[in-house]
């Protein structure tokens, strides 16, 4: 029996502390005059920031399956020219005791305009893939830089009316801080904010 109230007398005395603890939590967190809260995830959870990054993933799938389409075409071409190449060469081979002087200089000349050809293709093809590659890198950074403006228009007034809601006097992003109390993290208020407005949203 003893020992039964000792062991209730410790848990109570534990639960005093710990209810102590969370009411010093709270007082402190109310009269808190910085929050924090977690940029990126609020970009990767929100749904308008979920929206930004699957127009920004379809953008780098059109752009990958261009090129890709290009690629093929460049190497078709290559490949066509190569096949004429190696058929001449071929002909000259198998001909080259039977075939007139005539016939084997036209061969010759067919031969070392495919090889010609052969070459400018390729480098051609080269220079091709590269420039559009250059222009799908500069159209991904635009519409990276609208999105983003887009969700800072939307983002910036809501965090101004959680600070103001807060009583607060400076929101700050997560990445860099050392420490901060966990129940001044407004991250999940935020996002919940960003859904609610792009429900309404027509």
């Amino acid at each position: 029996m003893r020992s039964m109230i000792v062991t209730a007398c410790r848990v109570a005395v534990v639960s005093v502390l710990v209810i102590a603890q969370h009411q010093s939590a709270a007082a402190q967190t109310a009269g808190a005059q910085f929050a924090f809260v977690d940029l990126t995830r609020v970009t990767t959870e929100s749904v308008r920031g979920q929206g930004a990054n699957a127009q920004m993933q379809e953008f780098r799938d059109q752009k990958r399956s261009e090129l890709q389409a290009r690629n093929s075409q460049a190497q078709g071409e290559v490949s066509a020219l190569n096949q004429k190449l190696q058929d001449a060469q071929q002909k000259l081979q198998q001909g080259q005791n039977v075939l007139s002087a005539d016939t084997t200089a036209d061969l010759q000349r067919d031969i070392s305009r495919l090889q010609v050809d052969i070459q400018r293709a390729t480098q051609d093809s080269q220079a091709d893939l590269a420039r559009l590659q250059e222009d799908a890198q500069l159209e991904e950074q635009t519409l990276g830089l609208e999105l983003q403006i887009e969700f800072e228009n939307v983002l910036t007034p809501m965090i101004d009316e959680l600070a103001s809601q807060k009583g607060l006097a400076m929101i700050i992003n997560v990445q860099g801080l050392v420490w901060a109390n966990p129940a001044l993290d407004l991250t999940q208020e935020l996002i919940d904010m960003l859904d609610s407005a792009a429900e309404t949203t027509p």
